[in-house]
């Protein structure tokens, strides 16, 4: 399976191809984006721990959608030969572990940055007001409504708001705009929902870039510890967010409201989008990060 230009229709395709062939292997969705395109969620395992993992929040980030969607796949052709899967015997990983997947929560913007957007497209106008003669595939990070879905959540959104007016940015654009209120966009309250529903025992935002890790929100995460070992695991450092990046994201609203290990990993290094060859280092190091997961719950 080629993972390169991993847009909505390669991962729906490859979504029917894992279910008929890996039937413990459950996809369904979640919500919908704003143009109802269908925000995918593979469920596998069957242990009492659950770990969600979630990608390409920002759209210039597709390439975390193929490092969760190859992450699935070698899954569950391991299981199915039962070979030992990084590192790990799959029958163990598999009775320990329950894994939500999430690899694209973003499938408009995915498909704006390595599609382009057709003048028939609904909000064709929209989008291209906002770029304002800039190369869509270059810079755009939001959905469609032209807010940024990782400032979209209900933590410390005013001060979000108040920094992203410093910034200069007061309304849709394609980087940056948190929206009118937490939780405006369908995409986001997918997540909200999912994760309300099933309080998982540890959560992974993957984006990229940086090989930094991120896992503390305004002092109150107790998990640096873990942190400290997903860093030693993969070789990412760790670091904390500043300025604009210091609120309103996945991860600081499942520490501060529920006070659960979340951790925002920036995988690969460079500019996005990332060239599709650091694919091959962004998978090894996170399939040991991943794997590293599985110890700290």
């Amino acid at each position: 399976m080629a993972y390169n230009n991993f847009d909505y229709e390669k991962m729906t395709k490859l979504a029917s191809t894992l279910m008929k062939k890996y039937p413990f292997i459950g996809v369904y969705p979640v919500g919908k984006s704003v143009l109802k395109k269908d925000i995918l969620c593979f469920r596998f395992g069957k242990g009492n721990k659950k770990i969600f993992l979630n990608g390409a929040h920002h759209s210039l980030e597709w390439i975390t959608s193929s490092l969760l969607m190859s992450f699935t796949a070698d899954y569950a052709k391991s299981l199915k030969e039962e070979t030992d899967f990084a590192g790990r015997n799959i029958l163990d990983l598999y009775n320990k572990i329950t894994f939500y997947v999430v690899p694209m929560v973003n499938p408009d913007g995915v498909d704006f940055v390595i599609n382009g957007i057709s003048k028939k497209n609904e909000k064709y106008h929209f989008v291209k007001n906002i770029l304002n003669g800039k190369n869509i595939k270059k810079v755009w990070q939001a959905n469609a409504n032209g807010v940024d879905l990782n400032h979209n959540y209900d933590a410390s959104f005013d001060e979000g708001k108040k920094i992203e007016r410093e910034y200069g940015i007061l309304s849709p654009n394609y980087t940056r705009y948190s929206g009118e209120k937490p939780f405006s966009e369908p995409e986001t309250r997918a997540i909200k929902n999912l994760f309300e529903k099933e309080k998982f025992d540890l959560s992974v935002a993957f984006h990229t870039q940086g090989e930094v890790i991120y896992w503390d929100f305004m002092g109150k995460s107790p998990y640096k510890n873990m942190a400290q070992k997903l860093s030693d695991a993969s070789g990412y450092a760790l670091d904390e967010t500043d300025g604009i990046a210091s609120y309103t994201g996945f991860k600081d609203w499942v520490i501060d409201k529920y006070n659960l290990p979340a951790f925002t990993v920036e995988a690969g290094y460079g500019k996005n989008p990332l060239p599709y060859s650091a694919f091959g280092k962004i998978r090894k190091e996170n399939y040991i990060l991943i794997s590293e997961c599985v110890n700290l719950v």
